[in-house]
C-alpha cells in the first residue's frame, strides 16, 4: 500500500500566527487553496483507491481541491476522527506570541517528549502519534495492500506520526520544523505498521 500523506494548505490562523490545533477550524487562504490545487496537479496521474480525511474542514477542502485535479475517477472519501489535529486546549485559536512566558511553551517547540498538555487541556505529542498509528491500522485493515491512499490531515499530527514512523525520537521530531503546508509525503507499507519513505514533504511551486 502506498500512502500519500498531505498536510492541508495554509489557513488564516497560520497567516495570523495563532495556534491552529484540533479545537479550531480556520479556512484556507486564497494562497492555501492555490497551493492545494498545485499539489493536485502534481498528483494528477495517481489513481487513488480511497481518501481518508480529518473531520476538520481545512483538511477536507484540501483533499477536495487535490482530487478535483485528478485524471482518474474520484475515490470514496472517508472522514476519520483519528486524523484530527492535535488538541491544543486553551491555546487553540490564540496568538502564539501571547504564550511565550508559559512553562509549556519551550517544550512545545523544542522538547516534544517533555510537553505536557494537562494544564492546557491539550494532547501530548505521544498521544497524537499513537492516534495517527491507530488511523493507519484502520486504513490498512480496510484497504488492499496494492492500494494508493490519500490521507489529508494536519501539521502536528502528520509530523508526529511520520517522523516516528521513520524512527525519529519523539523529542527530535520538530528539529526540522513541521511538514510544509500543501506538501505530500509518500510512504509504502505492506502491513500498516512498518513504512519506507518514497518522498518527503514535497511541495510543488509555481
Amino acid at each position: 500500500m502506498k500512502v500519500y500523506f498531505v498536510r492541508h494548505g495554509a489557513t488564516q490562523n497560520n497567516q495570523a500566527n495563532t495556534f491552529n490545533g484540533g479545537g479550531v477550524d480556520s479556512p484556507l487562504t486564497t494562497a492555501g487553496r492555490q497551493s492545494a490545487q498545485r499539489l493536485g496537479q502534481y498528483l494528477r496521474q495517481v489513481a487513488f483507491d480511497a481518501a481518508y480525511v480529518s473531520p476538520q474542514q481545512r483538511a477536507q477542502t484540501t483533499a477536495q481541491l487535490i482530487l478535483a485535479e485528478n485524471a482518474h475517477p474520484v475515490p470514496a472519501v472517508m472522514v476519520t476522527p483519528l486524523l484530527r489535529e492535535m488538541a491544543l486546549g486553551d491555546w487553540d485559536g490564540t496568538p502564539i506570541a501571547s504564550h511565550v512566558n508559559e512553562p509549556e511553551y519551550a517544550d512545545y517547540f523544542d522538547h516534544p517528549a517533555r510537553f505536557s498538555g494537562e494544564r492546557l487541556h491539550a494532547e501530548t505529542y505521544a498521544d497524537v502519534a499513537t492516534r495517527g498509528r491507530q488511523a493507519l491500522r484502520q486504513i490498512s485493515h480496510e484497504q488492499p495492500t496494492t492500494a494508493n491512499i490519500l490521507v489529508a490531515s494536519h501539521g502536528l499530527l502528520l509530523t508526529s506520526l511520520l517522523e516516528t514512523l521513520r524512527g525519529t525520537p519523539l523529542d527530535a521530531i520538530r528539529q526540522k520544523g513541521l511538514l510544509a503546508t500543501a506538501s505530500v509525503t509518500i510512504m509504502t507499507t505492506t502491513d500498516g505498521q512498518h513504512f519506507t519513505v518514497d518522498a518527503w514533504a514535497v511541495k510543488p511551486e509555481d
